[in-house]
């Protein structure tokens, strides 16, 4: 209910602070402003609306995403609010001194106003689509010179609701990833948000993407049904259940604490996974000395891990695979232009990309989709190709 209150209090305030502004604006000018705001608070309403007189099931996949669509509205209208307010703040006093509001400062608040929206629109409808490849080489100590080239897939976060009503887009993805003939395919978790309802008939598209030596997968935290409202022991049975048999049709091989042992070039390579729990920050993990304990020593080793701050408890007797694969992070979906820079460095040690420690490798994605809101700013959705080669 607070975040409700909240955005009431924003709507109101910036209603009244885009009239004021107006006052004695152009009225065609006037009248576009206001619309504008008058589809953002007709919107707000109708979701609202909608998600409050839901009676079927939450995680279902319309109402899954309705709830991120409106999470990107709360965060617009509390965006421009907050710009707003710091705006009136900046210009108060040169204001009183002059001893009166300047002029400049109304049109200044709406041109940001308008931005915010521009921006927001922008993330909603093609930021969070453009999905970019990213390529890099990972030098491995040691490689067996035939694994010289292995190309891995990896994808993370589809948060499969996030792309309901364009499942198109969704199946161009898979498109894209059979096209790049992958030896190996990994998806590190978080293929929903709520429930394994609403993954849908998914399936039938993401088992479109392969690998030549197999696809795996590993669950997220969101995957275990904890973050849906009605969450208790039956549902998470369920939920466990049902999805384990959605990413098995898919065509993933889940890894669940799991080693498997596969082929690549004619040498054998360990693909090992590790389950991921928890909520937000609070996270915890499978057993990582079980897993690493069915590894040989001798083969080359991808862990999946959902969260990479469990990385370094891969870490057994002494040693670590040589590269641990994960998402969990999303860059935040929010980043400065250039997607270099992220609020997710604040709260995420490793976030996005390669890191390095000794002779074990990470790589960070910020995933493909989208939890809490619906957009991505400057933060582009990514399908990650990976070669590996001798050092």
């Amino acid at each position: 209910m607070l975040i409700f209150l909240i955005l009431l209090l924003s709507d109101i305030w910036l209603w009244f602070a885009l009239i004021t502004d107006l006052k004695k604006r152009n009225k065609a000018f006037r009248a576009v402003v206001l619309a504008v705001k008058a589809s953002l608070t007709a919107a707000l309403i109708y979701l609202a609306v909608r998600i409050a007189a839901h009676g079927g099931e939450f995680a279902e996949p319309a109402n899954a995403y309705r709830h991120i669509v409106f999470g990107a509205l709360v965060a617009l209208h509390l965006t421009a609010g907050s710009l707003y307010l710091i705006m009136i703040f900046l210009t108060w006093l040169p204001g009183r001194l002059m001893n009166h509001r300047l002029r400049i400062a109304g049109l200044v608040n709406i041109a940001l106003f308008l931005l915010v929206v521009i921006l927001f629109a922008d993330g909603y409808f093609r930021q969070r689509f453009d999905v970019r490849i990213v390529r890099e080489e990972v030098p491995i100590k040691d490689l067996d010179p035939a694994l010289s080239g292995m190309k891995i897939d990896l994808i993370s976060d589809l948060h499969i609701s996030s792309w309901h009503r364009h499942y198109d887009r969704l199946e161009e993805v898979m498109s894209v990833i059979a096209a790049e003939e992958p030896d190996l395919l990994v998806n590190t978790g978080d293929f929903v948000t709520y429930g394994w309802q609403e993954y849908g008939s998914s399936d039938t598209i993401l088992r479109k993407a392969g690998a030549g030596s197999g696809a795996f997968a590993v669950i997220g935290n969101h995957d275990d049904g904890t973050y849906h409202p009605n969450y208790d022991e039956s549902y998470g049975a369920e939920n466990s259940e049902n999805l384990a048999y959605k990413i098995g049709a898919s065509g993933y091989q889940l890894l669940s604490d799991t080693v498997v042992i596969t082929r690549c070039n004619g040498v054998e390579i360990a693909v090992a996974g590790v389950i991921t729990h928890g909520h937000r920050l609070d996270m915890s993990y499978g057993d990582f000395e079980k897993v690493m304990g069915q590894v040989p020593d001798s083969l080359f080793t991808v862990m999946l891990l959902h969260d990479p701050a469990g990385w370094l408890l891969t870490a057994v007797n002494g040693r670590m695979p040589q590269l641990t694969l994960s998402g969990h992070t999303h860059g935040m979906q929010a980043g400065m232009p250039g997607g270099g820079s992220s609020p997710a460095a604040r709260y995420h040690e490793r976030w996005k990309g390669h890191y390095r420690l000794g002779n074990s490798h990470l790589f960070v994605t910020t995933g493909l989709g989208t939890s809490g809101m619906a957009l991505r700013l400057f933060m582009p959705p990514e399908i990650v190709v990976l070669t590996v080669k001798p050092e």
